[in-house]
């Protein structure tokens, strides 16, 4: 009679131990809220918006037109926050865009395509040097959304760490810069 009393107690503490830490979990602080809590100004001249893990800018990119079809291509750089305060990483991207609004032949260079990485699985999967597809994420273009990137002008892309080729076979090279916050 002992022992079933004693295995009886023995479940109830487990049982309460595991409700209690299910509790404890579920009252853990949102870890995305407080990594992206300021907004920090990086060295290479942009800042990083609080509430994003990073930004992406393409500053030429070239559109062509081909009749009905429309693409734009360009290389940039994505800013990313790491852990560490005061130290981001700066990956050099390619980066493709299309769709069917063209109109004619023609080619020339367009404004500056601009990014705000507002989730954490993005900005892993750059770091990680993965190819980003805007049919992969949620993309909007207005800030305050839920989205996991917010573009500021633009269509489907593609984008894909590296500079190169090479890039995709050996691995993206991040480059250490310094970020403070504001």
């Amino acid at each position: 009679m002992s022992n079933q009393l004693s295995l009886r107690l023995r479940f109830a503490v487990v049982l309460t131990g595991a409700l209690a830490s299910t509790a404890v979990a579920d009252s853990a602080p949102n870890t995305d809220a407080i990594a992206t809590r300021y907004q920090v100004s990086t060295s290479a001249g942009h800042d990083i918006p609080a509430g994003a893990f990073g930004f992406l800018l393409v500053e030429r990119p070239r559109e062509v037109n081909l009749l009905a079809l429309r693409g734009i291509a360009g290389s940039g750089k994505a800013i990313l926050r790491t852990d560490q305060p005061g130290l981001c990483l700066n990956i050099p991207v390619r980066f493709v865009a299309g769709n069917l609004d063209g109109q004619s032949i023609s080619g020339h260079v367009v404004d500056p395509i601009h990014f705000v990485i507002t989730s954490r699985q993005v900005a892993r999967s750059i770091a990680k040097g993965w190819d980003i597809v805007s049919d992969m994420y949620s993309v909007s273009d207005q800030i305050g959304s839920d989205a996991d990137i917010v573009l500021h002008s633009g269509s489907g892309f593609v984008i894909n760490p590296g500079r190169n080729i090479l890039g995709d076979i050996f691995g993206v090279r991040a480059k250490p810069v310094s970020c403070q916050s504001i």
